[in-house]
């Protein structure tokens, strides 16, 4: 088993991506952060957000600016060849306002290695989109899509998605029911699903979080639909933000 944060930080490189989204359910922030950490080893690594996010900890990341995106793309420059900033247009509610995908994609005009969170799920593994989600810069170069293992096999209810009625309906779940591998496949490969919004161009990864969670039987049967996936995703695996582990990869 390798880091999977260091996988994705190589992922990046190789690829010569200098911008990234992030879509989906539970474990997007610390997708965020630890892949950012990685990133700064050796490079410029701006972290920030085209919705909401909460203000980062110092252990996830010390240097916060906060103003417009033609200030922030000063300060970033100003920034040692290795380091880590998170930034925002501002903030409210407790919240970092984000800045909208055009400003995103002008920063990362700059050479830095730019991750932006595109989406909330107010930390539910599976969510509904409404019409104006997720906002994705279109010249980012690769999505990652995150998904919570750990709601299979219990109810489709609140508790594990955001805004469960409508996802009920777009799916033809009945209430009370339990989510099934179908379930996710039906989610994940949708058309209003976490690829809803991502360029045509953009390498697409799929990365099924909680996996420490499930037992052999849901593992087993969330690795039984993989090969459907990889026709919507250029590559899917298994992981642990929480634990920093990467199960499983698959390209397709």
């Amino acid at each position: 088993m390798r880091e999977i944060f260091s996988f994705l930080a190589e992922y990046i490189d190789k690829n010569k991506i200098t911008l990234a989204a992030i879509t989906g359910g539970g474990g997007k922030t610390s997708l965020l952060y630890g892949l950012g950490r990685e990133l700064a080893a050796s490079r410029r690594a701006l972290l920030t957000t085209t919705t909401k996010i909460f203000r980062p900890t110092p252990g996830e990341c010390r240097d916060l600016f906060v103003g417009p995106a033609r200030l922030c793309l000063s300060f970033l420059e100003a920034m040692p060849h290795a380091s880590l900033l998170t930034a925002a247009s501002g903030e409210s509610g407790g919240k970092l306002l984000g800045y909208t995908p055009e400003e995103i994609e002008r920063l990362a005009d700059c050479g830095a290695a730019v991750i932006a969170e595109c989406d909330g799920s107010r930390g539910r593994p599976l969510k509904f989109y409404e019409a104006w989600e997720p906002p994705v810069p279109q010249g980012c170069g690769c999505l990652f899509a995150v998904a919570g293992a750990g709601a299979l096999g219990e109810r489709a209810d609140k508790e594990r998605i955001f805004r469960a009625g409508k996802f009920r309906a777009l799916h033809n779940i009945a209430e009370g029911a339990k989510i099934t591998a179908a379930n996710y496949l039906s989610y994940l490969s949708h058309a209003e699903g976490p690829l809803k919004n991502a360029p045509r161009g953009a390498k697409k990864i799929l990365l099924l979080n909680q996996w420490e969670t499930c037992g052999e039987d849901s593992q087993a049967a969330l690795a039984g639909i993989i090969p459907a996936l990889l026709e919507s995703y250029d590559a899917a695996a298994c992981v642990s933000m929480r634990r920093n582990i990467l199960y499983d990869y698959r390209e397709r």
